[in-house]
């Protein structure tokens, strides 16, 4: 299977104009047929629900939301995220409402493994669940 990434073809702040981006209004699950190379633009508070890492897929979390929004990124119960030297599993990715800012945006992949998904490319303070 080729590997997809997320295309910024205008830089970071393009994402809006991004070929592969999809508004979302609230809480969603990630299909990886679906979604893997897409960036997901959030204009709502929401849990993202990720599912099984399936090797070799990118997505991109936006919160377009005004500042003071919280998102939850959520792994499946046996993976991660690994940020900050954390890759617990079951554990939620947050940007939290105390932090947030419109625009903050996180790109995972699964790389060569099956344990977690790699932060790859993060702005904004996110934190992970304790």
């Amino acid at each position: 299977m080729a590997k997809r990434y997320t295309h910024f073809p205008n830089g970071v702040r393009s994402y809006g104009r991004d070929d592969r981006s999809e508004i979302k209004t609230g809480n969603y699950t990630v299909v990886i047929n679906d979604d893997a190379g897409k960036t997901l633009i959030f204009q709502a508070t929401a849990t993202i629900t990720l599912p099984s890492i399936a090797i070799g897929n990118t997505v991109t979390i936006v919160n377009d939301n005004p500042d003071g929004t919280l998102l939850t990124i959520s792994p499946a119960a046996l993976d991660g995220v690994s940020y900050i030297g954390s890759a617990a599993d079951n554990k939620d990715l947050i940007n939290t409402a105390a932090t947030a800012k419109r625009g903050d945006y996180v790109t995972l992949a699964s790389l060569d493994q099956t344990v977690a998904w790699q932060v790859v490319d993060i702005q904004g303070v996110w934190a992970k669940e304790a």
